[in-house]
């Protein structure tokens, strides 16, 4: 992995009926990680919804899990090396749009200070995405350094602009450092569900470990 910040902005439409679209739309950026120790579920946030195990795709990987609320299904499309896991929920459909929620996970070797990612992070949202109202706030996941940023999304393809929040954890093991973003997103960000439910994904998302 190249030690700048690397901007993801994958968008893909598809249609739903033949006047719904779905726009799943990944603008997580992946950057050089550092992270803490280990990681283990008890460090993690519980939630009262069931976790996926979103599949490793090499040896030594941490092991990732994402809340899937009711209505929230599984989508495949641009499932790649750094678009991990993305799902929709179509009964939120709003403007034609669906509030997607998007995994990405990037790695590589040797250390890095978690807040050379975060800030990286940052430049790639506004520089990259042409994000604004950038506004972050430190945080953890299961027990790693963490940041939260919200931001608003520009106008793109039908869509107006429209608020989204990523969190970015790191995560170190013996000899490569990892990167996870989890971003949500919808164009009815004021409905009561969407707001249940992105609070649950992002809060009960689980970076563990890798097993031994």
């Amino acid at each position: 992995m190249d030690t700048r910040a690397v901007m993801i902005a994958a968008t893909a439409l598809v249609l739903l009926t033949s006047c719904e679209r779905l726009v799943v739309d990944a603008r997580g950026v992946a950057a050089p990680n550092p992270g803490g120790a280990g990681a283990t579920a008890a460090e993690c946030t519980a939630v009262d919804v069931a976790l996926s195990t979103i599949p490793s795709q090499a040896t030594g990987e941490p092991v990732l899990k994402i809340p899937q609320p009711d209505g929230w299904e599984r989508v495949t499309m641009m499932d790649s090396e750094l678009i991990r896991y993305a799902m929709r929920n179509i009964d939120l459909v709003s403007d034609g749009f669906a509030p997607t929620a998007v995994v990405t996970l990037e790695s590589q070797p040797g250390r890095s200070e978690p807040d050379e990612v975060f800030e990286a992070q940052r430049r790639g949202l506004e520089s990259g995405l042409g994000a604004t109202d950038v506004r972050t706030a430190e945080t953890t996941l299961c027990g790693l350094p963490a940041e939260t940023v919200d931001y608003t999304i520009p106008a793109d393809g039908g869509l107006p602009p429209h608020p989204a929040r990523v969190v970015c954890a790191v995560l170190q093991t013996d000899d490569r450092t990892y990167a996870v973003t989890v971003t949500v997103q919808g164009a009815e960000p004021e409905n009561p569900t969407y707001k249940r439910d992105s609070e649950v994904i992002l809060t009960g998302f689980q970076m563990l470990s890798p097993a031994r």
